[in-house]
């Protein structure tokens, strides 16, 4: 979850160790890996504006994956339709994918992984993260609900992990306090336009 989340704290998710990640590649039968099969790496790259950052992570984590393990990832760039069609019918091998939140809960993220939500596009299902989220969503009490929830998340990008969590979008809000009142930082990045106001001079 990002960092700002109401009521919620993250666990820690899983440490770079590439010693343990070359132990466990050869003990899967591919030492530095050789006769590591083929494997893509899909993601939407539309043409202009910030999609291009997709087709950078793409190369970068291509390169890493060489440099660090000796695999050899190929990419995949598609049209959003395909991204979105592929992704749902699960016919890619890794993925790039991405959320923003509707509301300000750990839920509005973590719910996207249960085995039967329409938006979790992995294929990962585990009726134990199914659980914790179901119980957290019927808990009142905000500290006992977090700990299901970091439960959850903990399955989710340290145990299993189905996914990795590489960044947070951010906004940018550019203006003078001393003209401008009436914006708040906050994790949404929404602001009324209501409450936005002018300072008297």
């Amino acid at each position: 979850m990002p960092d700002g989340t109401a009521n919620y704290t993250s666990p820690a998710g899983l440490d770079y160790n590439r010693a343990l990640a070359k132990k466990l590649l050869a003990e899967a039968g591919y030492p530095d890996g050789r006769g590591f099969p083929h494997v893509e790496y899909i993601f939407n790259a539309p043409a202009g504006g910030g999609a291009k950052i997709h087709e950078d992570i793409a190369i970068e984590l291509q390169q890493m994956w060489h440099d660090t393990l000796g695999i050899n990832i190929g990419l995949r760039q598609v049209e959003w339709k395909v991204w979105l069609s592929a992704t749902s019918h699960l016919d890619y091998d890794l993925g790039r994918g991405d959320w923003i939140g509707d509301y300000d809960d750990a839920n509005t993220f973590l719910d996207l992984f249960l085995s039967d939500s329409g938006n979790n596009r992995t294929g990962w299902k585990n009726a134990r993260y199914d659980a914790l989220i179901r119980e957290a969503n019927e808990q009142t009490d905000l500290k006992a609900r977090e700990k299901l929830f970091q439960q959850a998340e903990t399955l989710l990008v340290r145990d299993e992990a189905p996914i990795i969590p590489l960044y947070f979008y951010v906004g940018l809000n550019y203006f003078d306090t001393n003209k401008i009142q009436g914006v708040y930082e906050n994790i949404l990045d929404k602001h009324p336009l209501q409450a936005i106001r002018r300072v008297k001079q």
